[in-house]
């Protein structure tokens, strides 16, 4: 099961990245303007360049795969796009997320004003777009099956493991906003010589941001785990899968450590190898929980 989820997860991670960016570069944008600090607005640019590049990257290839399924698999692509479709809302979440974001991206020029609201708009339609994506996975599921005529809502009761999956991926986005931040600012370490003080300063600040966002997401594993049914939940807890969800909140703590070591470093660029390592390890954490989805809630 992990084998297969391991490349989905890949773009997986870089479209959650993307989606957290203006969540973070906005609030950069508003730390610069309160504590008059040109690093957080140049970190802040910074930002919108790589998330707007993760966002173009993953739409491209989730295009490409979807004229490939189109072409294998034109009925069931045909009932997917179906009127109705709960596909339908998040691709609007998604267009207003690439018009926005790439406003924001490429608006370093305007007044302040107007251009901290973009990033605003920005990070709202981000999360707009996650709270619809899980709706239309459900959704995507359902339409395959003879069970969808008669599917409960997409949107469940407060009781549902929805909502605290909801709470771990609008965790993560800016989780892994931060740590991909960390490899771009190495990338352009060179290119953009702002000098030594301004990527210890990023870096620290990125590491944090990763740190203590992805701690929303480890809290969430317990809310999952007692949100299923019990018969479930008792077997979740007997059964291998059960290991590999402890195996993925251990690589959820490793991941903060290692993260918060880089955000509490006097010489941040001298640990390339361990954001490297930790970006890697959120990758499997994130296969992992994608693993254990598809076990729980699409077996």
């Amino acid at each position: 099961m992990l084998s297969s989820v391991l490349a989905p997860a890949f773009f997986d991670v870089l479209g959650l990245a993307a989606l957290g960016v203006p969540l973070l570069a906005a609030a950069a944008e508003i730390l610069g303007r309160v504590q008059r600090k040109a690093f957080l607005d140049r970190f802040a640019q910074h930002l919108t360049v790589m998330g707007f590049g993760l966002l173009a990257l993953v739409l491209i290839v989730a295009v490409a795969g979807a004229g490939l399924a189109a072409l294998r698999f034109p009925e069931i692509m045909a009932r997917l796009h179906a009127p109705g479709s709960p596909l339908f809302p998040f691709y609007g979440a998604l267009a207003a997320v690439l018009a926005f974001h790439g406003l924001y991206r490429f608006g370093w020029s305007l007044p302040k004003g107007p251009h901290l609201l973009l990033g605003l708009l920005a990070g709202l339609s981000s999360l707009t777009a996650i709270f619809l994506s899980l709706p239309a996975l459900r959704g995507f599921a359902l339409l395959l099956t003879p069970e969808a005529a008669t599917a409960p809502g997409l949107v469940p009761s407060l009781g549902s493991p929805f909502w605290p999956c909801l709470v771990q991926y609008v965790a993560m986005a800016p989780a892994l906003a931060g740590a991909m931040g960390l490899l771009f600012l190495v990338h352009r370490r060179d290119r953009d010589n702002y000098g030594r003080d301004y990527y210890a300063f990023s870096m620290r600040l990125a590491a944090r941001w990763a740190a203590l966002s992805v701690l929303p997401a480890l809290l969430a594993q317990p809310w999952v785990l007692f949100s299923l049914e019990p018969g479930l939940r008792a077997l979740v807890l007997v059964s291998p899968t059960g290991l590999l969800w402890a195996l993925a909140v251990l690589l959820m703590l490793l991941c903060a450590g290692l993260w918060w070591a880089v955000a509490k470093s006097g010489s941040p660029m001298r640990l390339k190898g361990l954001m490297l390592g930790s970006a890697l390890l959120a990758w499997l954490f994130h296969s992992l929980l994608l693993a254990l989805a598809a076990e729980l809630f699409f077996s």
